[in-house]
Formats: C-alpha cells, sequence, structure tokens
C-alpha cells in the first residue's frame, strides 16, 4: 500500500516538476546579504540581480551540477561565477564565485544560494554571503 501511495504521488508532482522547468526566463525577488532585490534567470545559463535596499548588480554564469557530474540527484543544485558591484563606502566590486539550490514548482522556482565575493577595490578582502528568494516564469 505505502509503495502506491509513493508511486501515485510521485507521478501528480512530475507535470508541475516539469512545467516549472520548461520557460527560459523567469524573474522574481531576493533577500541576502550585501542586499535586497529582484533577479532575472536567463534558461540554466545566466542570472542578473539588481539589489534595491543598497544598490547593487551583479551578473553570473551558471552551471548545472546534475548535467556536470552526470548524477541527476545532483540536479537541483547548482554552481556560478561572475562579478558583482556593490555602491557601497567599503565594498565596490569584485569577482564571485557560488553554490545554490534550485527548487521548482509549478510556475515558480524557490532558490538559495552562498558564495564569496573578493571585493578589490579600499577595503580588499573575502565576503561570504548568500541570498533566498522566488522566481516566477514568465
Amino acid at each position: 500500500m505505502i509503495k502506491k501511495v509513493v508511486l501515485v504521488s510521485s507521478l501528480l508532482l512530475l507535470p508541475s516538476y516539469t512545467s516549472a522547468m520548461t520557460t527560459p526566463l523567469s524573474t522574481g525577488i531576493f533577500l541576502g546579504s550585501p542586499t535586497s532585490g529582484i533577479t532575472v534567470k536567463y534558461q540554466d545559463d545566466f542570472k542578473f540581480a539588481v539589489g534595491l535596499d543598497t544598490f547593487s548588480v551583479s551578473a553570473d554564469a551558471m552551471w548545472n551540477l546534475g548535467q556536470l557530474s552526470g548524477r541527476m540527484e545532483n540536479s537541483p543544485l547548482y554552481s556560478f561565477a561572475g562579478i558583482q558591484w556593490v555602491d557601497d563606502s567599503e565594498q565596490q566590486w569584485g569577482p564571485r564565485v557560488g553554490l545554490g539550490l534550485e527548487i521548482p514548482y509549478r510556475t515558480f522556482h524557490l532558490y538559495a544560494e552562498a558564495g564569496t565575493t573578493w571585493y578589490l577595490e579600499k577595503d580588499s578582502g573575502f565576503e561570504v554571503e548568500g541570498a533566498f528568494g522566488v522566481r516566477f516564469n514568465l
């Protein structure tokens, strides 16, 4: 009986998982450090963010770890690398790398990510930063 319940619930969730993965462009909001704002993602290749509480701009390339490793159980995980500029008196701009987790559901994606940014101007140093948010398919 338990096997049947698991099978039926898996089959019911499958269409919602695949429909969330079919649109190439998604946009949403995020909360994080050093800023919170809006984000846009194109397919699983690029993401852009604009911070609003402390103005910032970031652009990143993305790589799905499931595709890189050939193991589909890693498909919710991704890595990213890019650049970030923050309009702050201590931190200006720098390259960044990190890891993220994205969970698609119907027409939106929940995500969380963490990484380091190496700020190169004024107070040069590494900062550990993170964000979580939601993106909606367009």
